[in-house]
């Protein structure tokens, strides 16, 4: 069972968001207990642990960004959906690592969008994984750990969100072929294949990644990657 808690200020936006939830997990046929918090002291104060949380941005007192902040201190890794109308919010949430924006006001249709493939990857990741074969041995990477492919040398390299780096024997048109179900990782250069989830910031037509590592994205895949780039962010 999925226990899920939603925080926001407006009771019937709350409502709202339970509603959408609750339909969610059903039409998936999982399990779900759903809490529902005014605040984020609140949500702190009850000292449970939840699989998933959606809380909103802009709270009195304390806001949707300081939640998630307190929330990390004491749980480590909260799966954290933001539920804002704030673009510039948004932006801000990245820096706890959200797994998901819902921009107000919200549509079933779209928060379904989100909790779709935040379940399916960040929920589910025992399931979301790739394999490989490095050195004629195959192996299984979970998504989670691969910060980003590399086309080098006439080899494939993929560098993982831990530092390590190991060489695979596909090709990058391969692997972007496999991944292609998994909107989070995304071809941004004739040489570079990333995962979403890792990228700190775009800039000046380079993705900076969380270790600070620079890829470059290519005249031809810039279009591209910066629209898919900010539509992830935002689902």
């Amino acid at each position: 069972m999925y226990e899920v808690a939603i925080c926001d200020d407006t009771e019937e936006e709350r409502l709202q968001a339970a509603e959408y939830a609750g339909r969610f997990f059903d039409r998936e046929g999982l399990e779900v207990h759903i809490d529902t918090y005014a605040a984020g002291k609140e949500l702190l104060e009850s000292g449970k642990a939840y699989d998933l949380y959606l809380l909103d941005v802009l709270m009195p007192g304390m806001s949707g960004i300081d939640t998630a902040q307190a929330l990390a201190e004491a749980k480590g890794h909260p799966v954290v959906v933001f539920i804002t109308s704030s673009l510039e919010s948004a932006v801000e949430g990245y820096r706890v690592e959200a797994a998901g924006f819902i921009l107000k006001p919200v549509e079933e249709e779209s928060f379904w969008a989100t909790m779709e493939r935040v379940v399916k990857q960040r929920l589910g990741e025992e399931d979301a994984c790739i394999s490989v074969v490095h050195n004629r041995v195959p192996l299984k990477l979970k998504l989670e750990r691969i910060a980003w492919f590399e086309n080098r040398l006439h080899r494939v390299f993929v560098t993982l969100t831990d530092g390590e780096v190991i060489s695979i024997h596909q090709k990058l048109t391969e692997l972007q072929e496999e991944l292609g179900e998994y909107p989070g990782f995304l071809r941004c250069h004739q040489s570079y294949l990333v995962n979403l989830d890792y990228v700190d910031k775009l800039e000046d037509s380079c993705f900076y990644m969380k270790d600070g590592q620079m890829i470059p994205i290519s005249r031809n895949f810039y279009k591209q990657s910066k629209n898919a780039y900010y539509h992830y962010r935002l689902k």
